[in-house]
């Protein structure tokens, strides 16, 4: 039986990821290709996640990667470039805490979520928060598993946790935690409204 429920954050409890909003943004600004952008990005959200980089190391890396005749501090306020949030997802989550402890596993960023954190109460819709920049590890590491297992009051057989990207789904999968893809908030809903029916 599922007793909690953890759900991802960028893409799932958000209408896109930051990379979504920074391709775009940068393209504009900068003319360069979106794919361009993207693979720069992706060699260091892991490391930014981890907090491996502060802002100021991942801001200079990423923009000496794309152009190096811009100057970090004018692209500073890409930090407050959050993606839209998916209200509808939250408005779900809520009904849910009647029936299961709700958690948030996010790879996320210290200078970022303090955005997101002027638009919503995170403490109303999820019981625990479980945020890289916070543990010092990212969902690329196993062992974030460990720390926030160490967490939770329940058996890996009665956590479902859903995400929007399948290589996050893999490791707790061996763990026996119940995997959900989320593709869009209609099956999420479908999805979740039979966990206990499985």
């Amino acid at each position: 039986m599922i007793k909690a429920i953890i759900f991802d954050w960028f893409g799932v409890c958000t209408k896109e990821n930051w990379a979504d909003c920074l391709a775009r943004e940068l393209k504009q600004r900068l003319n360069i290709d979106e794919k361009i952008i993207r693979s720069e990005f992706k060699k260091l959200i892991q490391p930014f996640a981890r907090t491996k980089l502060t802002p100021e190391d991942f801001l200079k890396t990423f923009l000496n990667s794309l152009d190096k005749t811009k100057n970090p501090d004018d692209f500073y306020y890409l930090f407050k470039t959050i993606p839209k949030i998916n209200y509808e997802l939250l408005d779900f989550i809520l009904s849910l805490k009647s029936h299961y402890q709700i958690y948030l596993l996010s790879n996320n960023f210290g200078s970022i979520f303090p955005n997101y954190e002027k638009e919503i109460d995170f403490r109303k819709y999820f019981d625990k928060l479980f945020l890289s920049h916070k543990l010092k590890l990212s969902k690329t590491q196993n062992k974030i598993w460990e720390k926030v297992l160490s967490k939770i009051d329940f058996k890996p057989t009665e956590l479902a946790f859903v995400d929007n990207k399948k290589k996050y789904l893999e490791y707790p999968k061996t763990l026996g935690i119940n995997t959900i893809l989320f593709l869009n908030n209609e099956q999420i809903k479908d999805r979740i409204s039979l966990l206990d029916k499985d």
